[in-house]
C-alpha cells in the first residue's frame, strides 16, 4: 500500500516535533542536574586522560594500526550505545553531553583505548583469548562499576547480553590492527 508522500511527510513532522519537544526537556534537565556536577567532571576527565596515557605509554612504531582499531571501536561502540538509548535499553543520567545518545567517555575513550592497550600487549596470545579476557573485564568490572556510580542504568538489558558483543568487537579491531591490508609493522 503506497501511502502519499505529503501525508507521510506531515505525520513524520508531528513525531518529529514531540521527539524535539522530549530531547529540549533531556536538555533543560541535563543542565539542570548534570552539568558541571562532580560525574560529570568524572566524564570530563575520563574522557580525556585515558587518551593522554596512551599516547605517552604505547609503541610509538605502531600507533596507526592501534589507533585505526580504536576508531573502529569507538565508532561502532558510539553506533551500538546509540541505538540502545534510542530504543529504551538503557539510560546514562549523567551524560557528558546532552545531545549525543550515548556515554561518550565510554565510547570513546575507555573502550577503545583499553582494547588499544590490550592489543599491544601479549602480542602472540590468541586474539580470541585476548577478546574473552577484555569481554571479561568491560562486562565484570567496567559495566558493574557504572552501575555502582550510577552513571550507567540498565532498563531492558543485562549486562551479560554485552560479553558476547563485546568478544565480537575486540576480535573485529585486533583484526583490524593487525591486517596485512593496511598494516604497515605490527605482526
Amino acid at each position: 500500500m503506497l501511502l502519499d508522500p505529503q501525508k507521510v511527510t506531515a505525520e513524520m513532522l508531528k513525531a518529529y516535533i514531540k521527539y524535539q519537544e522530549a530531547n529540549d526537556l533531556l536538555k533543560e534537565k541535563w543542565y539542570d542536574f548534570v552539568f558541571l556536577s562532580p560525574r560529570w567532571w568524572v566524564g570530563i576527565f575520563l574522557g580525556l586522560i585515558p587518551w593522554y596515557m596512551w599516547w605517552k605509554f604505547h609503541n610509538k612504531n605502531y600507533t596507526g594500526d592501534i589507533f585505526r582499531a580504536g576508531l573502529f571501536m569507538a565508532l561502532i561502540a558510539l553506533l551500538m550505545d546509540s541505538i540502545g538509548v534510542q530504543l529504551g535499553l538503557w539510560i546514562y543520567p549523567y551524560d557528558v553531553f546532552p545531545f549525543i545518545p550515548g556515554d561518550t567517555p565510554w565510547d570513546l575513550t575507555l573502550l577503545p583505548v583499553s582494547a588499544m592497550f590490550l592489543i599491544e600487549m601479549k602480542p602472540k596470545w590468541s586474539p580470541i583469548k585476548k577478546a574473552i579476557i577484555y569481554a571479561l573485564l568491560v562486562t565484570l568490572i567496567g559495566e558493574p562499576l557504572a552501575l555502582f556510580f550510577k552513571v550507567y542504568e540498565p532498563l531492558h538489558w543485562n549486562s551479560i547480553y554485552s560479553f558476547p558483543v563485546y568478544v565480537f568487537l575486540f576480535y573485529l579491531c585486533n583484526k583490524l590492527a593487525r591486517s596485512k591490508k593496511y598494516n604497515s609493522k605490527m605482526n
